[in-house]
């Protein structure tokens, strides 16, 4: 859960005239921000094992080499533990020590574009999955459906990641409007920059939409599959960062 404190640092932050957003970020200073801030904002515990470097970097859509460095130099200021080994890995080591890692402030100052951008896959959702509904191919609802015990079976955020990012893009391709991919591969790929490390549980709970999605278009019914995809993509307004000082997306 969000403190009190941590929230009004927030506020803080925002009105800083300095801060100019992710845009002024290293790549490896955007991978420092997104495991600081969601260990900051309690989605990352103490001691709680990160994937692998690779993964990490698939992840967050980086190189390895720029995820290993950000990593390294989160375990040099404490926030995270490097140990070698066969039992070994990157850990969080001390969720204080996040507090001190000034690049979360250009994520922070971002809460209006992400917003934003939360409204623009809406509608660009909405009108993609009425298509689809009326459209998709029998392959293409058990593609979905492969797709979606992908992430039921995933162990990790990295992993899960994966599999909602090949989720999304295919229902977008099943809607037959070949035009309008580009725009919403855009939209789509603009807020997976701000995707945050999530407890894996509370994934599994969002791929419950999934689901629904994937009945509704097996049934051919787009006013109850565009119902869905609304509700799910809506609430990134609540769910993400931005809108985190609110409450806990774990609750």
């Amino acid at each position: 859960m969000v403190e009190t404190g941590n929230t009004k640092r927030t506020v803080i932050a925002l009105a800083n005239p300095a801060v100019s957003g992710i845009t002024r970020l290293s790549a490896t200073d955007t991978v420092r921000a997104r495991i600081a801030l969601a260990i900051e904002l309690g989605l990352m515990i103490a001691g709680e094992q990160l994937p692998s470097d690779p993964d990490v970097a698939a992840a967050l859509g980086v190189s390895e080499i720029t995820a290993r460095r950000a990593l390294k130099s989160l375990a040099d200021e404490g926030v995270l533990a490097r140990k070698r080994g066969r039992n070994g890995g990157t850990f969080v080591a001390d969720p204080r020590a996040s507090a001190s890692i000034v690049s979360i402030t250009a994520y922070l100052a971002d809460a209006a574009d992400v917003h934003r951008l939360i409204d623009e896959r809406v509608l660009l959702e909405c009108a993609l999955v009425h298509h689809t509904a009326l459209n998709i191919s029998a392959g293409q609802l058990d593609q979905l459906e492969a797709y979606v015990a992908e992430a039921a079976a995933a162990q990790s955020w990295s992993d899960y990641h994966v599999a909602d990012e090949r989720f999304h893009l295919g229902v977008a391709a099943a809607s037959g409007l070949e035009w309008a991919l580009p725009q919403y591969g855009i939209t789509l790929h603009a807020l997976y920059r701000y995707f945050l490390p999530y407890p894996v549980d509370y994934l599994h709970g969002v791929n419950g939409e999934h689901a629904r999605l994937v009945v509704a278009l097996r049934e051919h019914d787009p006013v109850a599959a565009v119902a869905v995809i609304r509700q799910h993509v809506w609430a990134l307004h609540d769910s993400m960062f931005v809108g985190l000082a609110a409450g806990d997306p774990r609750s």
